[in-house]
């Protein structure tokens, strides 16, 4: 159960801090928005499949020699991957809804 706590964690705190870190690059704008949204979820969900891969990996080395060898294996990472959007989704969306409000040029 431990286990699960603090990749949990750090998927949600990453999950608000990538938004506002996107918000200070990118321009204000709604369509700059979504590209904060897009990049904050990618790169939600790389680190989700990384964190899997790694965490299967240090069960067993084999893990990543058959990463390499059958394309099951990688799809079951992508979905593990895609399955902890339950997590970090929810999170992102409002940090991402929440960037308007500290909009300066642009008006909602």
């Amino acid at each position: 159960m431990n286990t699960l706590i603090l990749p949990a964690l750090v998927l949600a705190v990453l999950a608000i801090a990538l938004p506002f870190g996107w918000a200070r690059l990118l321009p204000e704008g709604a369509g700059w928005l979504m590209v904060n949204a897009a990049l904050s979820a990618l790169v939600l969900f790389g680190v989700a499949v990384a964190y899997f891969v790694v965490a299967y990996s240090g069960l067993s080395p084999r893990v990543l020699e058959l990463l390499g060898a059958t394309e099951g294996s990688a799809r079951h990472f992508l979905r593990l991957g895609a399955l902890s959007a339950l997590i970090w989704g929810p999170v992102m969306v409002l940090a991402v809804a929440a960037q308007p409000k500290r909009w300066k040029d642009k008006v909602w």
